[in-house]
């Protein structure tokens, strides 16, 4: 009986460990190898949804792979971690056409810049909006810098203390168009029927910094009018008229 016992001891044991050994994979793939992995990881291979991407990490402790699926134009690639397992056999495979498969889609990436209570910070000086002077009087012609400055004002801020999402706007076209009166109803601001508003065509590259990512947007334009109100101060604001969105690009951001 108690050799009988310990026979079954002895079988269960080798189960147990042929089970451990052919639970996890070989590593067959190292960083720069283009794969194709199952992004839903499903527990059938006929429900895999296959994309594309580069291995850029290869964990030998952990027995995974971290993999950059390639992205869309414009965005940023997402990351996955895939595990070498038995189970997950088929969620990474080489991919297909080998080396014909094409070199991997060039990521730009820019470092983390913040301050020393975690505020993310621009990668330039910002302008200071809040203590801009910018008195003047109806009628005046438009202060081509002030006006500038007054423009970039309506979307350049710093991060909040702690926080990310500083925006700096860079002026690369400014068209001023014919003066004209104020409109009731249409035009910004306390402006009177004798005020003078000056509409200016601009074009401009915009950029966003958050902890992970940057967002660069490159050949905004729109319109703007600036105007001297009620009060004495120049005021610039955004205005209806032609508008180009730009092209949009996610940037990677690494610490």
């Amino acid at each position: 009986m108690y050799r009988h016992r310990n026979y079954l001891f002895a079988v269960i044991a080798g189960l147990f460990i042929t089970g451990l050994a052919g639970a996890q994979q070989p590593m067959q793939f190292k960083p720069g190898d283009r794969v194709e992995i199952d992004v839903i990881m499903a527990g059938a291979p006929e429900r895999s949804i296959y994309k594309k991407g580069t291995v850029t990490a290869v964990d030998e402790k952990d027995k995974s792979y971290v993999v950059d699926v390639d992205p869309l134009p414009g965005r940023m690639p997402q990351s996955y971690r895939i595990p070498v397992r038995d189970y997950a056999r088929y969620w990474i495979r080489a991919a297909a056409g080998g080396a014909a498969a094409g070199p991997a889609p060039v990521v730009t990436s820019e470092r983390l810049r913040a301050d020393e209570n975690g505020t993310v910070l621009a990668d330039r000086e910002m302008l200071d909006c809040e203590h801009l002077t910018h008195s003047g009087r109806n009628g005046t012609p438009l202060p081509v810098e002030l006006a500038k400055k007054l423009i970039r004002c309506t979307i350049e801020r710093p991060s909040q203390p702690g926080m990310d999402g500083a925006q700096i706007m860079d002026i690369t076209e400014f068209t001023p168009g014919a003066a004209r009166r104020w409109k009731l109803y249409e035009d910004m601001g306390q402006g009177s029927l004798n005020t003078v508003v000056y509409p200016v065509q601009v074009k401009w590259n915009q950029k966003t910094f958050y902890r992970t990512r940057n967002v660069s947007i490159t050949g905004k334009e729109g319109m703007f009018t600036c105007l001297v109100d009620n009060t004495g101060l120049w005021q610039c604001g955004s205005a209806a008229g032609p508008r180009q969105e730009g092209k949009t690009q996610e940037i990677r951001v690494t610490k």
